[in-house]
């Protein structure tokens, strides 16, 4: 048997376990949004029955509503947030705006109007440079603001009717989408206000980038997209026939989350390279939510992909969205728990290694085993401790893989990826037997390994 595929039937027979739950799911209330996270996942914004809300939500036991019409970003610290104020109070026409404690809400203007003033899109990670969309004898154009320069018009590109989605932490790199020669295309521009796009043909628009801008994410053709200095690759979508849109990565590129879309339809994904896109309704589902709502969209995620913020389809499942916040939590615990059984080349060593997070990498690498030999892998969903063949049965005896060969070395490598469904505070076990002459009753064992899910 292939060995990868060993392992990942083995962690797939782990997923059908039982459910049990943690807190790891939170949804704000009916009418509740959740634009963005700080980097450190500490820190969500969004829009509520009171304007926009401010959250330090491990610690703070509910939002502080801070007042305002919308909101898109928050700086790294969570001290700067950018979105939209009406000028004056409560009477006042809606502006682009940003907020701090210092100062409240501040109108960052206008260079035109068709409807509206305009709107903001997203804030650099330092909270100094604004970007958005702003008017040109009613023409989409994007801008870029600072203080200490007011709101800039970012050239205009191809036919007008352009767009500033998104920009990096220091924002010289901003993404967004002009009209191209059928529909929006990608766009990018550079601090300087000076842009381009790559072809007016193509359909889609740059909609995420990471923290330094040198990785672009979007939309190409109805394909989610990420572009890098290596490459251009086109990842699809979750749904045959529905439009992708990658929007958010984490900051070592391993995880990418966006959405696809079909008309008024849209449902929130994770995609990694090793194995590809799964929904955020099963990633919910299997950290034990068994009656969460839709999710729709991720809007925020913090560097190191550990939180997600979005909307998700209702509190009931419908109504209009409410806000969420998802945390994967830690990365689970692996641990040697003895008991081997030695045979010709003494006692056999088992390790597993890696986060035993939805979609993560994992390895069971056992070493010290009869070069040449041919090992068994017995996988339990509860311990069992009992004596067997002169040595001590950890697992319960719910899956067994093998035969599997052993290499000259004496070892077995296995390398897949943790399944989504395993819930929260879940321990599987592991041990392989390895029939060997030398052993008591003729076998070997390695010693059990337990693996608990955060």
């Amino acid at each position: 048997m292939n060995m990868t595929r060993c392992l990942m039937t083995a962690l797939l027979a782990v997923a059908l376990c039982p459910s049990a739950g943690a807190q790891q799911f939170v949804l704000v209330p009916d009418g509740y949004s959740c634009a963005d996270v700080t980097p450190d996942g500490r820190v969500v914004v969004g829009r509520g029955l009171g304007g926009v809300f401010w959250w330090d939500w491990k610690h703070d036991p509910s939002p502080v509503s801070i007042g305002g019409e919308y909101v898109r970003a928050v700086s790294d610290d969570g001290l700067t947030i950018l979105g939209g104020a009406k000028f004056p109070a409560v009477t006042g026409d809606t502006f682009p705006a940003i907020w701090t404690q210092a100062t409240g809400w501040q109108s960052l203007g206008t260079l035109g109007t068709c409807g509206s003033n305009g709107s903001s899109s997203d804030l650099s990670g330092d909270g100094l440079v604004a970007v958005g969309l702003t008017w040109s004898s009613c023409s989409g154009q994007g801008f870029r603001w600072t203080a200490a320069t007011g709101m800039q018009p970012l050239e205009m590109l191809a036919n007008g009717n352009n767009r500033a989605k998104v920009t990096n932490d220091d924002g010289s790199v901003i993404g967004g989408f002009a009209q191209g020669n059928f529909s929006r295309t990608p766009s990018l521009w550079a601090g300087d206000l000076s842009g381009f796009v790559w072809d007016a043909d193509f359909i889609g628009e740059v909609s995420g980038m990471n923290n330094d801008g040198s990785t672009l994410l979007g939309d190409w053709s109805g394909e989610a997209f990420i572009l890098d200095s290596v490459s251009f690759t086109q990842i699809g979508s979750l749904n045959s026939g529905w439009g992708g849109c990658a929007t958010e990565i984490s900051e070592d590129g391993s995880l990418v989350a966006g959405h696809d879309t079909l008309q008024l339809a849209k449902q929130a994904w994770l995609w990694k390279q090793a194995v590809g896109f799964v929904s955020m309704d099963d990633v919910v589902l299997g950290a034990g939510f068994l009656s969460a709502p839709p999710i729709l969209a991720v809007n925020g995620m913090s560097d190191d992909g550990n939180v997600l913020v979005g909307n998700s389809g209702g509190l009931g499942g419908g109504g209009g969205p409410s806000g969420y916040i998802f945390e994967f939590d830690s990365d689970g615990t692996w641990a040697d728990l003895g008991d081997g059984l030695a045979g010709a080349t003494g006692v056999p060593a088992l390790v597993g290694s890696g986060p035993l997070l939805p979609f993560a990498t994992v390895e069971l690498n056992l070493s010290n085993a009869l070069p040449g030999g041919q090992g068994w892998l017995v996988v339990g969903l509860s311990a069992l401790n009992v004596p067997f063949n002169g040595g001590m049965l950890i697992p319960n005896f719910d899956a067994l893989f093998g035969p599997l060969t052993i290499d000259g070395s004496g070892d077995i490598a296995l390398s897949s990826f943790w399944p989504s469904a395993v819930p929260s505070a879940f321990t599987t076990y592991f041990q392989y037997w390895i029939p060997d002459a030398a052993g008591v009753q003729g076998f070997a064992a390695s010693n059990g390994v337990s693996a608990t899910t955060p």
